[in-house]
């Protein structure tokens, strides 16, 4: 078999997010349609007109699996989430990394990185001095922190770094990986990404821009993809990681296997910084090479888990690029919207999603896309708004567009 012929499947998971925890409780919370969105306590915010957000709350003991138990203490919060699910994924896959540690890596991708500790430690600065900073803030603000953690405490001794396509930047690692597995760089990779931006200044950014849902006073029902009534997204934490495995390899040691991804597209849109192309030219593009990749055409599609914001531009340009992409059958594949739920994650909200695709082939299921009560005419889409059944999809298309004209889609594929 050459490199380019290897099959690269999906043998562990592990998810940190507003919704779950662990990837059981984020399935069974997808399922019943739970939102994770809610009201913020921070002053800052009393008098900004947004104060909703979609957060984690770590359970107790979440640092028990950790050998740098203080450590992680002193981490960033995007690193804690993203080495906590990580974490999930490799004890999930049963891999005997120290067998051979050079042969597995770490692709932890992020789109803000430490934010939250650049905000703090410039914040030190100004008010105290130059001598009050803290000697973890390069390491906490870098995204590739990570990465670089999850490593450390597993002993991963093959390719690891990170990935920054702002919103994208998930897609782009599981492709990343995917081909250096295939090249023979590595046997498995442990590959997503991790962000915390409740941040004021990502709160005061997006919400200025007006980027941002101001449903303060209705938060379950914010974040509303393909709805006519949507106001913008609703900003979310979380970390999704998943273990890319050569199949091969996979087989021979009896690993449970939950799909394989076959395909991905990467395009650019070369446009705008901030704004998709209008008729989502570079979108279409990135799902049709997908395809292309996994070898499948559009009326082989059984789903597709949508960028899906919430926000008014973007899911419309979105719904085009579909058009674009998949032709007359657009109108008829069955979309859904993971972030109605856990709002948008930024650089982990792709892989978290890719978690979320994965119910299909486990349980049978399509989640619904909660919040559409009364779907945007011009958006021409097969909304699933109800628990439907997914016995027929064998391939799943998961989309994710970010800042800067970045486009990144994979497909997941039932493992025969």
């Amino acid at each position: 078999m050459s490199r380019t012929e290897k099959r690269v499947v999906i043998t562990g998971l592990g998810v940190v997010c507003p919704i779950g925890t662990n990837v059981a409780d984020f399935w069974d919370s997808l399922e019943q349609g739970h939102s994770g969105v809610r009201r913020l306590d921070h002053p800052l915010l009393e008098n900004f007109h947004v104060q909703i957000g979609a957060t984690v709350t770590l359970p107790a003991g979440y640092q028990a699996p950790f050998r740098q138990k203080k450590l992680l203490d002193r981490m960033d919060r995007f690193v804690v989430l993203g080495a906590c699910a990580g974490m999930q994924a490799i004890a999930d896959s049963g891999l005997e990394i120290d067998a051979d540690p050079t042969r597995y890596g770490a692709i932890i991708a992020s789109g803000e990185g430490g934010l939250d500790t650049h905000y703090g430690q410039i914040t030190q600065i100004n008010e105290k001095g130059l001598n009050f900073i803290s000697p973890f803030y390069v390491s906490n603000v870098i995204p590739n922190t990570a990465s670089a953690v999850l490593s450390i405490e597993r002993n991963l001794q093959g390719p690891s770094f990170s990935v920054n396509s702002a919103c994208a930047s998930s897609n782009h690692a599981l492709g990343l990986a995917a081909s250096l597995i295939r090249m023979g760089m590595a046997e498995a990779i442990f590959a997503g990404g991790s962000e915390s931006v409740l941040t004021m200044p990502s709160m005061a950014c997006f919400g200025i821009m007006g980027a941002l849902s101001q449903r303060n006073d209705d938060p379950l029902h914010a974040s509303r993809p393909f709805d006519r009534d949507r106001d913008g997204f609703v900003m979310g934490e979380g970390a999704g990681v998943l273990c890319l495995e050569e199949m091969e390899h996979a087989k021979k040691r009896g690993a449970k296997i939950y799909s394989e991804l076959t395909g991905f597209g990467f395009t650019s849109d070369a446009y705008n910084l901030v704004s998709p192309h209008p008729e989502g030219l570079g979108a279409a593009r990135a799902m049709t090479d997908s395809l292309r990749m996994a070898g499948i055409t559009a009326e082989q599609v059984g789903l597709i888990n949508c960028h899906g914001t919430s926000t008014p531009a973007g899911d419309k340009i979105e719904s085009l690029a579909i058009h674009h992409a998949l032709g007359a059958y657009a109108s008829r594949v069955p979309v859904h919207s993971t972030k109605s739920m856990t709002g948008h994650l930024i650089g982990g909200t792709s892989a978290v999603e890719a978690i979320a695709d994965l119910m299909c082939f486990e349980r049978g299921v399509i989640h619904p896309s909660v919040n559409v009560e009364n779907q945007d005419p011009a958006i021409d889409l097969h909304v699933i708004k109800e628990r439907t059944d997914a016995s027929g999809v064998d391939h799943v298309l998961s989309n994710a567009f970010g800042f800067g004209g970045h486009n990144a889609c994979v497909v997941l594929s039932r493992f025969r």
